[in-house]
């Protein structure tokens, strides 16, 4: 019965989330919409995400990459085309290229307020990243909470900062009240994925732009 308990859990945690427009609303940051921040993994990226051994059970695995899956699909549709794959377990940190470690350790104690925490550990000479690493506080163990943290993580590596000013439930990158509690979100918005969408139309136009000056073209 638990296998069976667990396995729907997780089915419901997984279950699709539409990114449509948003029907006569507008994005605006730090109401509901979070700032960009400084670095996110480069267009087209395969994110290899691996799991640090002995931190995380199986089923905790399944509900972070059900997190990966909906980023991937934002990412998609807002033309990043950055992929989240499920590399397995490592025993430490990984410094190659587009590589994510997924680890836990004390956060809360030490910090306060922070639960969990998103380091790029290399970039490029643009400020893209190359590899990073995200440590969960110990204490985070249910499931909802853990894809929760998990997304709102994932999506510092695409370019979205906090937002402890946006009303609750309008960005999966709003704060956390608590260890073992969502922030009302289990995935990013649709607000959440026209900042992404911003981000890398941002990026793609300064690429052109120094592509256009190397060539020498006016």
């Amino acid at each position: 019965m638990r296998t069976i308990s667990v396995l729907l859990l997780i089915l419901t945690l997984s279950t699709p989330i539409v990114y449509g427009k948003q029907a006569n609303r507008s994005c605006t940051t730090n109401r509901n919409a979070p700032p960009s921040n400084s670095y996110y993994w480069p267009p087209n990226a395969i994110v290899k995400v691996y799991f640090v051994r002995h931190m995380f059970t199986s089923e905790q695995r399944q509900i972070m990459s059900a997190a990966m899956f909906a980023w991937t699909a934002v990412a998609r549709e807002a033309g990043a085309n950055v992929k989240f794959v499920n590399a397995g377990e490592s025993q430490g940190v990984n410094y190659c290229t587009s590589c994510l470690t997924v680890s836990r350790r004390e956060v809360y104690k030490p910090y306060r307020k922070h639960y969990a925490f998103f380091y790029p550990l290399r970039q490029d000479r643009k400020g893209l990243l190359v590899s990073a690493r995200i440590d969960f506080d110990f204490a985070i163990t249910r499931a909802k909470a853990l894809r929760g943290f998990m997304s709102h993580e994932l999506g510092h590596g695409m370019g979205l900062w906090d937002c402890l000013r946006c009303g609750k439930k309008q960005t999966i990158m709003n704060g956390f009240q608590d260890v073992n509690r969502d922030n009302g979100l289990i995935a990013p918005s649709p607000c959440d994925l026209d900042v992404v969408r911003q981000v890398y139309a941002v990026h793609k136009r300064s690429s052109a732009a120094t592509e256009k000056v190397a060539s020498g073209v006016r």
